[in-house]
């Protein structure tokens, strides 16, 4: 587990105050999956992560995941680990009887299962109207060289504030790095989580697409350290 207490943005799990609650998306369907409030108790920004809106895309769940043993130090975060359960257990981007849940926002409450999962998560974004929303990724170039461009790199949403927080954390995160330097793209494509949000609900989204040709535990520390940057970002440059 990578602790991520650099500049207070969060507080040692051992000594942390504040609570967490647990709600099902879907609750009683075979789509049910948990969303968790990490609520310092402290005023401050909402912020939501969400990992497994494609279910091969493992570094993302993992981090979302290690996020619950942290706490906020002010503020909140939404962490819903495994967007598509039913993707993650079969491994696969969208299982084969459903479409592309990326492609389905906004959803519809009476569409089909995909649809009603995307609506779902409209509708706990809706509730808590987060500062920004952290969507987490990977491409893999191995089996679609067309994902290379992609391949670490974060997803600006055209909403300008997405610019303005992606380009410090790639700023300060590339000054630091050892390692391949991340770049940034924009225009997420129509029916993604990052276009829908950011078009309709005017919140800036940044999705982080890790590169699956490097090892699983380095992607999930790269993931938690852009979760990290970026929640800084938001709070110092987001307004």
């Amino acid at each position: 587990l990578i602790l991520l207490l650099v500049s207070g943005v969060f507080s040692d799990s051992v000594a942390a105050k504040g609570t967490v609650t647990t709600s099902l998306l879907l609750k009683k369907t075979e789509m049910a999956t948990p969303v968790h409030v990490l609520d310092s108790g402290t005023p401050g920004d909402v912020l939501l992560v969400i990992g497994g809106i494609h279910g091969n895309e493992p570094a993302g769940m993992e981090a979302a995941k290690q996020l619950l043993a942290l706490r906020p130090s002010k503020g909140k975060m939404v962490i819903i680990p495994i967007a598509n359960r039913l993707a993650a257990e079969a491994g696969m981007r969208s299982p084969y009887y459903m479409p592309d849940l990326n492609r389905a926002f906004p959803g519809r409450n009476r569409g089909n299962n995909t649809e009603k999962l995307a609506a779902s998560i409209m509708g706990v974004i809706r509730r808590y109207r987060p500062a920004a929303v952290i969507d987490l990724h990977e491409a893999d170039p191995t089996t679609d060289p067309g994902s290379t461009e992609t391949a670490n790199s974060l997803i600006l949403s055209e909403d300008g504030r997405a610019a303005v927080i992606g380009l410090h954390v790639l700023e300060t995160r590339n000054a630091e790095a050892q390692g391949r330097s991340f770049s940034f793209l924009s225009s997420a494509p129509e029916g993604s989580l990052n276009h829908e949000v950011s078009r309709r609900l005017k919140i800036p989204v940044i999705t982080v697409e890790t590169d699956k040709r490097d090892l699983l535990a380095n992607r999930v520390a790269t993931q938690l350290d852009m979760v990290k940057r970026i929640a800084k970002a938001v709070e110092e440059h987001g307004k």
